[in-house]
């Protein structure tokens, strides 16, 4: 099996982030409550060279993260983007070149990524 690379691990921590706030906004939990996160299943880890750990992150601390991401990297991660097509988020927001296009995305990412990294609560024991 082939190693993941980082941009692909951020995409897919930033995924599992923003499902776990969706399920705290939708009354699984409470909306300031904490988020527990466990990044990719054991099956996944199995087949994989990646390191993936468990963290803790405020719901709150989450809202302010994507609130303080300037436009359109903020739209990137609400929307989504970074999981869909670059052709779509080139539709929506007039962009002509895909260049251009994955460029934004993939500072939204990096961005968000880091932004989390640094407001990150307490590591959980390593999987």
């Amino acid at each position: 099996m082939k190693a993941i690379g980082p941009y692909h691990y951020k995409v897919w921590v930033i995924g599992e982030v923003l499902d776990r706030y969706e399920e705290c906004k939708n009354g699984a939990r409470l909306p300031k409550g904490k988020l527990f996160i466990e990044i990719v299943g054991k099956e996944f880890r199995k087949n994989r060279n990646a390191y993936f750990e468990r963290f803790v992150i405020y719901a709150v601390d989450l809202e302010k993260i994507i609130e303080s991401l300037e436009s359109p990297l903020k739209e990137v991660i609400k929307g989504r983007y970074f999981e869909a097509d670059v052709s779509t988020f080139m539709k929506d927001f007039g962009i002509k070149s895909r260049r251009e296009a994955r460029r934004i995305i993939t500072r939204a990412v990096n961005k968000f990524f880091h932004e989390l990294e640094k407001r990150r609560l307490s590591k959980v024991t390593p999987l």
